[in-house]
């Protein structure tokens, strides 16, 4: 099967950005006198959300979940500065946009946007979808839909790419292919339609 559209997640997926969300996360955790062993914790990031994480976080020491929000989202805008696509990302995006069209789908802010452009990589997306948007989070699909609604995009030979099982439940939701970035050797409790450990296996599909 060989698909025209792309939609990509950011986190984990093009961009190598987790080392400055653990550190940031990390922080928080020491901050606030909590022991955290990081393996686990990326682990649990990486299977579930920073969201969760810091939710359970709140109920353990009683502080709102809002404030503990704000530290972590401050702390990683300030480590977060230069984040390096993954090898592999500009020679696919570029493929993809031969024959049909790249999209964004993240939970990140406009900050993703600024990345994109510093590596030249922005102009190969058709549209971007940011959490300034308004969406509902994934695994949600109603960013999903919208994009195949707004872009008459055929569901069949489109495929949502991401590192997470949120991303594939979000795909199978929207009814669209889906395929799993698992450079972590995770297992997901949802079946992808592929599953690659480099971004450059999707040549093949594209």
């Amino acid at each position: 099967m060989r698909y025209q559209n792309a939609i990509w997640d950011f986190d984990g997926t093009l961009y190598d950005t987790y080392p400055a969300m653990m550190a940031a996360l990390v922080q928080v955790y020491r901050q606030h006198q909590v022991a955290v062993d990081s393996k686990q914790l990326y682990q649990t990031i990486k299977q579930t959300s920073i969201k969760r994480v810091l939710q359970g976080l709140a109920q353990q020491t009683e502080i709102a979940f809002e404030q503990l929000d704000q530290e972590y989202h401050q702390l990683e805008q300030k480590l977060q500065q230069a984040p390096q696509p993954y090898p592999g990302a500009a020679t696919i995006l570029q493929q993809v946009s031969l024959n049909g069209q790249n999209f964004l789908l993240t939970h990140r802010d406009s900050a993703a946007e600024r990345f994109l452009a510093a590596d030249g990589l922005i102009d190969y997306f058709t549209a971007i979808i940011t959490s300034q948007a308004g969406f509902a989070r994934k695994p949600a699909p109603d960013s999903l839909n919208t994009l195949c609604e707004q872009y008459q995009l055929d569901k069949i030979k489109t495929v949502m790419i991401g590192d997470r099982e949120l991303d594939i439940q979000a795909g199978i939701n929207a009814q669209v292919a889906t395929a799993y970035f698992d450079i972590d050797h995770l297992p997901i409790t949802v079946q992808p339609t592929l599953t690659i450990t480099q971004l450059g296996a999707l040549k093949p599909y594209f």
